[in-house]
């Protein structure tokens, strides 16, 4: 076996339990940004979700992240790529939008231990309307 695994899975997972389940998250929505704003902008609302998203979390007992990420992209201009595995830590970004774009798709993935699987839709769609104020329609 390899270092660091046992039968169970990652070794760094066993202080949750037996019964610890992860809380899954995983979702497509469209965006419409009025008005289009920048690229630079679009990394700040990108980084204002997350930090809003790691508060959701945290205020509902999340106790690991096993990752928080996702891609914005923006037809005919490019994406965003944006990834995070601690509430603390900054987000990581890859790729960006180029110009103006007004639309684009967002695709979310989270997996957390310690909140409940219900709540995780709720945490992750409000982190988004309250950080943006843009509007989306989510299709789980």
């Amino acid at each position: 076996m390899a270092k660091g695994h046992d039968a169970g899975g990652h070794d760094h997972l066993r202080h949750l339990g037996a019964k610890a389940t992860p809380a899954v998250f995983a979702a497509r929505a469209d965006v419409v940004f009025a008005p289009s704003p920048q690229a630079d902008q679009v990394e700040v609302a990108i980084t204002r979700f997350l930090a809003a998203l790691s508060g959701g979390l945290a205020d509902a007992g999340c106790t690991l992240v096993g990752h928080i990420k996702g891609t914005l992209a923006a037809p005919g201009h490019a994406d965003l790529g944006f990834h995070a595995t601690s509430l603390a830590a900054r987000p990581l970004l890859t790729g960006g939008i180029a110009g103006d774009a007004r639309e684009a798709v967002l695709t979310v993935n989270v997996i957390v231990f310690g909140v409940p699987d219900g709540d995780l839709p709720a945490i992750v769609t409000e982190a988004w309307s309250r950080a943006t104020g843009t509007q989306a329609v989510w299709r789980h």
